[in-house]
């Protein structure tokens, strides 16, 4: 039997590649979230400012994301997180905790 999958789009998260991928995909009751930027959703530029900002205009895409599927922040299971300076690990740790609530997802 095939599964039904249904694509997720919305304005509020930028898609910096049109036709490439789609932002989200709903199927057998689980949200599958593409790779998300600290990108503005209007102008798909890069926020300005320090890492941080970046990761935190992340979470906005991801919320939005989520939230057009159904879904939102607290029902994630996994989260891979990628650096281009490792040294960032550490900056980020206390902005990563306050999006999660007791049960933090498994994180890669």
């Amino acid at each position: 039997m095939a599964t039904q999958k249904q694509p997720i789009y919305t304005d509020d998260a930028p898609v910096l590649r049109p036709g490439v991928y789609t932002p989200a995909i709903v199927a057998n009751g689980f949200v599958f979230v593409s790779g998300v930027l600290g990108a503005d959703p209007v102008t798909k530029e890069m926020v300005p400012g320090t890492v941080i900002d970046r990761f935190h205009q992340i979470m906005k895409n991801l919320s939005a994301v989520l939230k057009q599927a159904g879904s939102n922040i607290e029902s994630t299971v996994d989260v891979t997180v990628f650096l281009d300076n490792i040294d960032n690990a550490d900056v980020l740790s206390a902005p990563y905790l306050t999006y999660w609530g007791d049960v933090k997802p498994a994180r890669t």
